[in-house]
């Protein structure tokens, strides 16, 4: 591409402005999901992480099934429950047209998990118990993995780290990073909105997700960093301005092609999928947005020069 279809050196406090925006935004959202009652936590963490039981169950309808809310089904609940605490700790979720019923519990033994359907077979019943579905995950376990997902993305973000530290100077090496960091840190924050607003947790996709985004966006940014190095040692051009600016130009569309065939598969199991792999896509697609937009402009911009 010759022509300069980004003016760089024109947008470059535009573009700050926005990161600006975007990590303010995700830091609203970690902070008030810290402080907000029923997660106290950065982000709404999952079964897989905190332990728990799942249960998934559907309602016989004839053709549509009786509008059903949380709020009223746990009061109702309550009403005939036996244990309170239990009730007290329990975490409903009403999907598929008010089809499908999930239940989340604290780790409990089988004969009060099957005491609960039966509260709720009573209240909203008919329940389908051939579709019934349930896993379980202790409280050791789901710690271990907590600690096995932080380690993980920690040993990536090092190896990352050093990747680009003998790959690019100091200077180069630092704003990969920092583009790293920012993508990373807008996606946690979306999660930790969305925790807020809809409830999802995340779970040990995510943290897949999170290591699949750190690779991505690295790679992106080393492509355009390399072409920028290229491109200067080259001297075709007036200045290191310049050269940055002809440098993204080149690599857009090689940039926006590799993302547009990565989105296509995503949007497909975000449309098509099954629920357990709609977060995953989304924060997927999340990241592969935000990671082409930090590699094509954010970290470029920081290289730029100001004028003397």
């Amino acid at each position: 591409m010759s022509s300069k279809f980004i003016k760089l050196l024109k947008i470059k406090k535009g573009i700050w402005y926005f990161s600006l925006f975007l990590i303010l935004f995700s830091l609203s959202g970690i902070l008030l999901s810290s402080f907000y009652k029923p997660i106290k936590k950065p982000v709404n963490l999952g079964m897989d992480f905190v332990g728990g039981n799942e249960i998934r169950i559907e309602r016989i309808c004839n053709e549509s099934c009786s509008e059903i809310t949380t709020d009223i089904l746990l009061q109702k609940i309550r009403d005939i429950s036996r244990d309170k605490t239990l009730v007290n700790n329990i975490r409903l979720q009403v999907q598929n047209d008010n089809k499908l019923i999930s239940i989340r519990t604290p780790f409990i033994k089988i004969n009060k998990s099957e005491e609960l359907i039966e509260n709720i077979n009573e209240i909203i019943g008919p329940l389908d118990f051939g579709s019934k579905n349930s896993r379980s995950v202790g409280p050791k376990l789901g710690k271990d993995l907590l600690v096995n997902g932080l380690s993980s993305l920690a040993i990536s973000l090092v190896a990352i780290s050093l990747y680009l530290s003998v790959r690019f100077d100091k200077k180069f090496s630092i704003l990969a990073l920092t583009a790293l960091f920012h993508d990373l840190f807008i996606v946690f924050g979306c999660f930790s909105w969305l925790g807020i607003i809809l409830s999802v947790e995340v779970n040990s996709l995510f943290a897949v997700a999170l290591l699949t985004i750190a690779g991505y966006s690295v790679n992106d940014t080393v492509v355009i960093f390399d072409r920028i190095r290229e491109n200067n040692k080259s001297k075709k051009y007036n200045n290191f301005n310049e050269s940055i600016e002809v440098s993204v130009n080149e690599s857009l569309r090689r940039t926006l092609f590799t993302s547009l065939t990565t989105l296509i598969p995503l949007l497909t199991l975000i449309l098509f999928g099954s629920y357990s792999l709609f977060w995953f896509s989304i924060a997927l697609a999340i990241g592969i947005v935000v990671g082409s937009y930090s590699s094509i402009l954010l970290a470029p911009s920081f290289l730029i020069e100001d004028s003397k």
